[in-house]
């Protein structure tokens, strides 16, 4: 545990995100107070900590004249700095990731490098120098900045459409999101169905008044497949936007059949997910699955050639050791699908892992797993195309996409990159709207829950309607 105190709380949570980065890594009790201000033409920062008689660490960083907005961002940076050093002397641990603690390094890194005369440097000095990042990940950021350059979205009407559809057959065990396990909330399908088409033909309003072109249409959950074929086909019946990828996240293959992927091909879907997240049958089990390994097999051999597809996997899931893991990976590329994304186990409040007290802190282990899906993918011809970063995750690690050359997913690096307007609906939908010539986004947020929704879709109609015009 490390005790934390900052002598102005202006910082303190975004701060406390780094210093909690520690309390995995290291077994020691650790007390940590920070000050700072400016001295001079210096900005001072002083680290205090019980774990040597009067020690102190001082850091002293060039300081200039700033808009309230900069000053803001200059001082985090350096607060960042001066606090990660010190952890880092005190408790002999390094990070992947060094300082960073956004979920978006690679939205960071395209910012620093287009603005090379603030930070006095390139962006890959600003990263393994300031940040401490360390040089495998600053490489594997680097790669994929560079897959994402020709893909970007260029154009300020383009935007994607996100539908939201919160039920899946169970829940797994590492689940926290809003998604509603059917056998328990069937009998909501219909009414919400009903609502999100309501939605769904408000937004054609929208796309038609502002001219727009929609880059990309993503339907996520949930599963949205469990729903089964008939209220899934109204539901895409209304998700005719002309854009050229439609992605439906299929990911539970016992979701998944011959009549379900004509239903998806007959409505002009051109990517879908059959997630494993193992190949381990008893690992399917412990969290929570309700299909066998089998089950996946045939629900991917259903797709293939059809459509293109993604398989997710996680590592470090429980009791799964890097052979289990190496398995895994290697199966789906011997199955070869368009992407495969290798996401790293996060402990969410409220799933069932983190109730029970999992323990998900193995750092060497997940290091492991995650670097050899990175030099098998790409010995396979995947390259890396998206990447992001979660709290609680292990080994400090990351989340990332792999696609074979032009099977890149737009909207997985539109939503993570932050440059497309998004107009989301259904349940837990947030909508963004981007001001390119400010850099701003401004959000227009959905009710949460699913049956609030319902209850209260004038409402959400209403306030989408006003965001937009």
């Amino acid at each position: 545990m490390i005790d934390f105190s900052i002598a102005k709380d202006e910082y303190a949570s975004d701060l406390m995100e780094l210093v909690r980065l520690f309390e995995g890594a290291t077994d020691e009790h650790l007390s940590l107070a920070v000050d700072y201000g400016k001295d001079g033409e210096a900005f001072k920062v002083g680290v205090s900590s019980d774990k040597f008689s009067e020690f102190r660490k001082n850091f002293y960083f060039p300081y200039g004249e700033y808009g309230e907005l900069m000053r803001k961002r200059v001082e985090k940076r350096y607060l960042k700095i001066a606090i990660y050093r010190t952890l880092c002397f005190l408790t002999g641990v390094s990070l992947p990731y060094g300082c960073l603690t956004g979920i978006r390094p690679t939205k960071l890194y395209t910012e620093v490098q287009g603005d090379r005369e603030f930070y006095g440097k390139s962006a890959h000095d600003v990263f393994v120098n300031d940040y401490d990042v360390s040089e495998d990940k600053v490489e594997l950021i680097e790669r994929i900045v560079d897959v994402q350059r020709p893909l970007r979205n260029k154009a300020a009407k383009a935007y994607d459409v996100f539908v939201f559809i919160p039920f899946c057959p169970t829940k797994c065990a590492y689940c926290s999101f809003v998604s509603l396990p059917l056998d328990k909330r069937r009998k909501l399908v219909e009414p919400y169905v009903d609502c999100l088409i309501r939605e769904l033909e408000q937004i054609k309003s929208i796309v038609a008044k502002k001219k727009l072109k929609i880059r990309a249409v993503y339907v996520g959950g949930g599963t949205p497949t469990s729903i089964g074929c008939e209220q899934l086909g109204r539901v895409l019946e209304h998700c005719r936007f002309g854009a050229k990828e439609f992605t439906v996240e299929a990911g539970r293959p016992d979701t998944i059949d011959k009549e379900m992927i004509d239903m998806l091909l007959s409505h002009g879907v051109t990517r879908i997910s059959v997630n494993p997240q193992t190949f381990n049958a008893k690992t399917l089990e412990i969290i929570g699955r309700k299909h066998g390994v089998g089950d996946i097999i045939n629900a991917y051999a259903l797709a293939k050639g059809k459509m293109d597809v993604n398989m997710d996997l996680i590592a470090m899931l429980p009791n799964e050791s890097f052979e289990d893991f190496r398995y895994s990976l290697d199966t789906a590329v011997a199955l070869s699908p368009e992407n495969i994304t290798v996401h790293t186990l996060y402990m969410k409040k409220g799933s069932a892992l983190k109730l029970d007290g999992y323990d998900n802190t193995d750092c060497e282990t997940a290091s492991k797993m995650v670097d050899y899906a990175y030099k098998k993918l790409t010995a396979a011809g995947y390259a890396p195309y998206y990447m992001y970063r979660q709290k609680y995750t292990s080994g400090n690690l990351e989340n990332v996409g792999y696609a074979k050359q032009g099977k890149e997913c737009l909207y997985n690096i539109d939503i993570m990159e932050e440059d497309t307007s998004i107009i989301a609906c259904g349940a837990n939908g947030i909508s963004k709207k981007l001001d390119r010539k400010r850099n701003l986004i401004t959000r227009c947020a959905n009710y949460k829950e699913p049956l609030e929704y319902v209850k209260s879709i004038d409402l959400m109609l209403q306030r989408q309607a006003e965001f937009w015009n």
